[in-house]
Formats: structure tokens, sequence, C-alpha cells
């Protein structure tokens, strides 16, 4: 009876969604003729979806990841695949929308998605409490990003995100509420002091929400901050001063990451550290070189992804997230060896992943700035490649002989596999 209610309101939900976007849609389709006047300029309100080199690189994260969940797809329920899918066509959707309120509405719904999965599927008992904690970080800030947008939108005259930029800041107030607007979007990547969240959101969720999470969502946080304020972002957020702060609390989570033996906070913990270099991209490059940042968060979520599936696997034979009960699930089977040392790597930044270009052009970008940032960041890259090797020395030392059956890991091992050649060579292509 039970799955009988949830199949009438999963269906319920869905139809609901679709009805409210296309509503919302034609509504929006009428008032895109509208003109606007701004000093003494008349703008036309122009279209809602844009496909540029953010949407690219992002679409091409958001496919992997999708793709290689499909590959497991025998181990996730038929919710859990269901309300992945929503959440994953929402951020397709989010990352070519240029129109001020349907990118909140495509945003919060990627991750409203995630949020109900949280709560229907996780196994862990304490899953409610990292509810509230995601609800309250991500969705009790929807409303005031909702209302900021609305507000900003009728100073600019339009929600075509491509023109604010044209006409700059009206008044100063307007720089004001712009600001509260991209520091809303912050507390999703998350940055600090907003970061408490993810790690027991992490802890608690399924192991589709953590892909997804750390996958893309963080990315679509760093793509609101760029697309409603990327004409005063290194000056007014992402100013050298707040991102230097970050930098020096992304180490300090590679050492609160050293000291985890829950592998899930392991790795939220690292995804905390390596994303301020998407920061640093966006803060200290000049303009030729700002994609350095899309190619970070293209490579930092494949490498995201399938570490937690790999984790997943694991857990899955082991039954136990613990990093010094892991090993028993490491055979003495090359394959699941060479997958799992891989994936690690990966996560440690290791050539010639797209992370490491991008630290390398992020390092050169940064020393032209100021001296601190050159010696954070040697920092950050020894203590970055030293907290894995740590994880490696202990899963390949004194393992266990484990037979696997013909089909027991077989789409873990293909959808690891897949991720791991395209971390690997994506290089290649861009």
């Amino acid at each position: 009876m039970g799955f009988k209610r949830f199949d009438w309101y999963s269906w319920g939900l869905v139809t609901g969604f679709s009805l409210v976007v296309s509503f919302l849609f034609f509504s929006f389709q009428g008032v895109g003729s509208s003109v606007w006047l701004i000093g003494g300029y008349s703008v036309e309100y122009g279209g809602v979806f844009v496909f540029d080199v953010i949407s690219f690189y992002l679409c091409f994260l958001s496919g992997f990841l999708f793709f290689s969940l499909c590959c497991v797809f025998g181990s996730m329920s038929r919710v859990s695949l269901f309300f992945v899918s929503l959440s994953v066509f929402s951020s397709f959707l989010c990352y070519c929308c240029v129109d001020g309120f349907w990118f909140w509405f495509f945003y919060e719904a990627s991750i409203l998605f995630l949020l109900l999965l949280l709560v229907l599927e996780s196994p862990y008992s304490e899953r409610f409490v990292a509810t509230w904690y995601l609800f309250g970080y991500v969705v009790f800030t929807s409303l005031p990003m909702l209302l900021l947008i609305f507000y900003l939108s009728s100073l600019f005259g339009t929600f075509d995100l491509q023109l604010w930029s044209f006409f700059g800041l009206v008044t100063d107030s307007s720089k004001v509420f712009l600001a509260i607007l991209l520091v809303l979007f912050v507390t999703k990547i998350p940055l600090f002091p907003f970061h408490v969240w993810l790690p027991i959101v992490h802890a608690e969720a399924s192991s589709p929400v953590s892909v997804c999470l750390s996958g893309y969502v963080m990315k679509l946080g760093l793509l609101g901050v760029v697309r409603f304020g990327s004409f005063i972002l290194s000056d007014l957020v992402f100013s050298l001063d707040y991102v230097l702060v970050c930098f020096g609390f992304s180490i300090v989570f590679l050492f609160c990451a050293s000291r985890e033996l829950d592998s899930k906070r392991w790795l939220a913990f690292m995804s905390l550290s390596h994303i301020v270099i998407a920061v640093i991209c966006l803060s200290t490059c000049d303009y030729d070189k700002v994609f350095v940042a899309y190619w970070f968060c293209l490579g930092h979520g494949l490498s995201a992804g399938v570490m937690f599936i790999v984790l997943w696997f694991l857990y899955e034979v082991s039954g136990t997230r613990n990093w010094l009960l892991l090993k028993d699930a490491v055979s003495s089977s090359f394959l699941i060896r060479f997958i799992v040392l891989a994936s690690i790597c990966l996560v440690a930044s290791v050539p010639p992943s797209l992370q490491f270009f991008s630290e390398v052009l992020a390092l050169c970008s940064s020393s032209l700035v100021s001296l601190s940032y050159v010696f954070l960041f040697f920092l950050y890259l020894f203590v970055g490649g030293l907290v894995p090797l740590f994880v490696i020395g202990s899963l390949v030392s004194r393992h266990y002989n484990i037979s696997y059956g013909k089909c027991v890991g077989f789409s873990f091992v293909m959808s690891c596999v897949f991720l791991i050649v395209w971390s690997f060579f994506l290089f290649l292509i861009f």
C-alpha cells in the first residue's frame, strides 16, 4: 500500500511540476514582448535560454554523471532514478537559462528533488537532521533570493541577465541588494562560513544524492554568482581579502579530512577544500582565462562523482564507510584496486586531469596578485596531495582476498571506468 500511495504522489508531483512550468513559460512569453525604458534606452525583453561556453562545460558534467548513475540503475530504486532524472533535467535548463526568474525556478527545482530524495531514500537514522540543515541553508534562502531578483529586475528594467552587466549598477542600493543576492548563492556553493551543511548532508544522504550534490549542485551556486554578478564579482563578493580567507580555510578543511574515518565526510571536506580553486580563478584570472574556472568545475565534478560511486560500491560489499575497514572490499583483483587508486588520484588532482591544469593556471594568475596566494597555494598543493596519499597507503596494504560474482560489481565497474577514462583524457579535447 505504501508503494501505491507513493506512486500516486510521484505522478502527482510530476504532473504539477509540468503544469507549473508550462503555465509560467507561456506567461513569461507574453512578458517577453514588452519594452522597458532605462536611462533613455529602450530594451526589449530577450530570450530565456542561451547555450554558451559555461553551459557547454556544465552540461558535459551533468550528462556524464547521469550516464554513470544509469549504469548502476540496478542498485538504485525507481524512486531514486526518477528524482535524480528530474534534478538533472532541471540542472540542464538552469545551465542555459539567462532569465532571472527562470534561473531561480530551475535552480531551486534541481535542489528540491534531491531534498525529497534525501528524506525518502536515505538509509541513515539522522537523515532528518541533515534534511533540516539542507533545508535551512538552501531552501530558506529561496524566497529572499526570489524577492531580490524581482527587485533588481525592476531596477534594471529587465529579467534578462545578459543586460544587467550592460547597464551596470543603477544606484548604490542596487549594489547592496545585488551583493546580498550573490551571498545567498555563496551559501549554496558553499564557501566559508556557510560550509557547515555539506559534510552533514553527505554523511546522511544516499549515494546518488551525494553524487549529485558534489557533482553539479555546488557548481550551480558558482553559476548563479557568475550569471547575476559577473560585472562586480571580483570587486564586491570575491574580493582578494575574502578569497584569501577562504583559501586559508580550505587548508583547514584538508586537515579536517585527514582526521575523518567516515569516507563520505572525508570526501565532503575534500570537496569543500577544492572548490576554492574555481573561486580563485574567477577572482584573479584575466577575462581571457576565466574559462579555467569551468574547466576545474568539470574536472572536480567528475572526480567527486566517481569517488562517491566507488565508495558506494565498497559500502555495498563491506557494509561500512570506515576507511580502516573498507580495505576488506579492496580485493586482490587488480581491476578493483586500479579503480580505487585511480579515483583517489583524481581527487588529489594528479596529472593529466583537468583539475591539475586548472590549478597550474590558477597558480600562475594568482602569483601576479599577491605573494600570500603563492604561499597558501603551495601549502594547499602539498597537503591536498598528502591526504589522499595516506588513504592510498591504508587501502593497498594488507588487503584481503575476496572474489566477486560475475555480475555483482560489473555495473559499478563500468560506471567508474567510464568516469575515470574521461576525467584523465578530457584535457585532449579542451
